[in-house]
């Protein structure tokens, strides 16, 4: 697969991602239960004291997150100044990602498969993102 198409997945991936994010928020301006099926645990993960940060929902950094993801992989495609940004927004989101999976799992032994999701996007977009950078 050409590099090019490479950050046309990274875009791709990050817009499902900021798609889950706006969902969330959406049932937070609601004050409404988020539907959870498959992992029972969503609203008791969302309505937790980890549920912000800085006075702020997750999910409104997830989609800030995203959304700058998507920019810099549309930019990385040109310029290769873009490819430390989005690098280095990757591996933040990623350690991040990391942190919330760790109280989602072992601090409230509750899951929310759309945090679930969102984590393991971010993870995986900095994957592909260093798998690019190293076959350059």
């Amino acid at each position: 697969m050409h590099k090019r198409h490479k950050y046309d997945l990274i875009v791709l991936l990050a817009f499902l991602g900021f798609g889950v994010c706006v969902y969330l928020m959406a049932f937070e301006f609601l004050n409404a239960a988020v539907p959870c099926t498959i992992t029972h645990g969503c609203n008791e993960v969302l309505q937790s004291r980890y549920a912000n940060f800085l006075n702020v929902p997750l999910p409104i950094w997830g989609i800030a997150f995203y959304f700058g993801v998507t920019f810099s992989a549309l930019l990385a495609n040109r310029y290769a100044k873009w490819k430390k940004v989005l690098t280095g927004l990757l591996s933040v989101g990623t350690l991040a990602a990391l942190v919330f999976l760790y109280i989602q799992f072992f601090v409230l032994g509750k899951i929310c498969q759309y945090c679930l999701a969102t984590d393991l996007l971010a993870v995986t977009l900095l994957m592909l993102d260093l798998n690019i950078e190293h076959q350059l």
